[in-house]
């Protein structure tokens, strides 16, 4: 796991630059190194995990300089190996398996390719802005904005988060700065002047070769995960997903759990489980640090959850965890997926987005006219268009774009802020193409092939409904007061961002998951407000 971080530019600076490379330093390290462009560079903090020896930063190969983040599970690579097997990837125009974000410069053609896996595990945040002739990226968006010496607030990217929960299509809400989408490529023609963006494409990864059953697939997909010669711990939540990994591994190895005040535990006991406790007293303080760490607003609660896993694990000592992420969009584990899948036909674009982004409509009233009509309308012409492929595709999509991207981003940012990697085995191996050919539902059972192979794996288990990884917040007051009474004082504040709708008697009647919608778009407006 790694920082990467690049700039070409007329106005490029080495110390700006030198300072951006600094803010990733959370993310490796164990080196750094800055590779030389044309009106620019690219540059690498590095945290390795599949091997130790030291290595020039940015790696060469060949003639080529790679800023690379990320790891490919192939058995006995290193980092050279790795970015050999991801380069070829690129020019056969298909991913190996693995989880990655990469820069890769090559003088004889003159370009630089950005490369983000083909789920998203890995953030890559970019900026292109053809009219003054730059280009810039970096892993997190503190880096960037430093790079580029600020950025405007980005007015349609907040009404998004306001009525969605979440940019929509890959913005972030800093004007000219992009996410690359899961999957993306993007190639750069640095041969004049100015960058000029060459090609944009979308890859997926080569099929991966399955074994007869879906116990064998997992198990041979977490082995591969497990590959690093730091010590790995689970992260247990109490449901299916982390306790049918957790099946798999030995019983010394270290297990994490996340308590919640007030909150009842479900968990299997065992002897190797360490639990951190997240009380209602903490939350502000430590919702601002999340928020900071995140660098945008969002709906996740679970954002606050992860910083004190964070903060926990950090403590421990440990560099690498396993997380029971993708399973739920892979193997349709959440109550839409139930909801959408007993009516089979296709749903009207209104009620397909409801299931992702619950009342928008309702929550795009806070905002200043035409922004409120305009986001929702949005919002209904991105589920018409996914509808248009079918139902279980826009099922896909939107579950990547909508749930699992952000979810991913969130465990990277929050555990990278300790210096933690986040793997992913649902994610890997052959486990994505065999969960679509797989009866996902039978009957009221939503991920009905994980909850079997738990059930054969885990005799103490018990089947019980699905439990979200979010804070309750129906049993937390005090967290309720504390965003009610700040998102009072910051009223003015908000109206500036287009909340004009906003006002005391709303913030007194707001339910519990918008009002941390609005404190986390707050508290990032304060975090960020230097580089605004």
């Amino acid at each position: 796991m790694c920082g990467i971080l690049g700039y070409v530019g007329t106005g490029f600076s080495v110390s700006r630059f030198a300072g951006a490379l600094r803010l990733l330093a959370h993310r490796g390290p164990f080196g750094e190194g800055i590779a030389a462009l044309p009106n620019g560079a690219i540059g690498m903090t590095r945290l390795p995990m599949s091997g130790a020896a030291a290595v020039p930063l940015p790696p060469q190969e060949g003639q080529r300089r790679v800023a690379y983040n990320g790891e490919v599970y192939q058995a006995g690579c290193e980092i050279h190996g790795e970015i050999r097997l991801l380069l070829d990837g690129l020019q056969r125009g298909v991913l190996p398996d693995g989880m990655y974000a990469l820069a890769s410069w090559d003088p004889q053609t003159r370009q630089l390719t950005l490369l983000r896996d083909e789920f998203g595990i890995k953030p890559l945040y970019y900026s292109y802005q053809p009219e003054r002739g730059l280009l810039a990226f970096a892993s997190e968006p503190r880096a960037l904005l430093h790079l580029l010496g600020g950025a405007r607030a980005d007015a349609e990217a907040i009404a998004q988060v306001v009525a969605a929960g979440v940019p929509l299509e890959g913005q972030t809400l800093f004007q000219q700065v992009r996410l690359l989408l899961p999957g993306e490529v993007l190639r750069f023609d640095l041969s004049q002047e100015r960058p000029r963006l060459c090609q944009r494409q979308r890859l997926a990864t080569a099929p991966a070769s399955e074994v007869d059953s879906l116990d064998e697939q997992l198990g041979e997909t977490l082995e591969r995960c497990r590959q690093t010669f730091r010590p790995c711990a689970l992260l247990v939540s109490g449901g299916v997903d982390s306790n049918l990994l957790g099946s798999y591994l030995d019983p010394q190895l270290q297990r994490f759990h996340l308590c919640l005040e007030g909150d009842e535990e479900s968990l299997l006991p065992h002897p190797r489980l360490q639990r951190f406790e997240l009380r209602q007293e903490a939350f502000m303080p430590l919702l601002r640090r999340a928020v900071g760490n995140f660098g945008g607003a969002t709906r996740m609660s679970s954002l606050l959850m992860y910083q004190r896993l964070a903060d926990g694990i950090g403590e421990q000592g440990y560099h690498c965890v396993l997380l029971g992420e993708g399973a739920d969009e892979l193997f349709w584990g959440y109550p839409r997926h139930l909801e959408l899948w007993r009516r089979r036909d296709a749903p009207e674009p209104r009620r397909f987005a409801a299931a992702w982004f619950g009342e928008y409509r309702r929550k795009a009233a806070l905002l200043a006219e035409p922004a409120g009509r305009r986001v929702a309308e949005r919002i209904e012409e991105l589920a018409h268009e996914a509808l248009g492929q079918g139902l279980e595709a826009a099922i896909g999509q939107f579950d990547l774009h909508y749930s699992l991207e952000p979810l991913l981003r969130r465990a990277d940012h929050l555990l990278m802020s300790r210096t933690i990697e986040a793997r992913t085995p649902y994610l890997h191996g052959a486990l994505a193409q065999r969960a679509g050919r797989l009866q996902r539902i039978v009957g009221d059972t939503a991920k009905a092939p994980l909850v079997a192979l738990l059930e054969q794996r885990e005799k103490r288990w018990q089947a019980q409904p699905k439990r979200h990884f979010r804070l309750p917040f129906e049993r937390w007051p005090q967290a309720l007061g504390e965003m009610r009474r700040h998102l009072a004082e910051r009223l003015p504040a908000l109206h500036d961002l287009g909340l004009e709708g906003l006002d005391a008697p709303s913030v007194a009647a707001l339910p519990g998951d918008q009002l941390f919608t609005l404190t986390t778009l707050s508290l990032w407006q304060q975090e960020y407000g230097a580089s605004l």
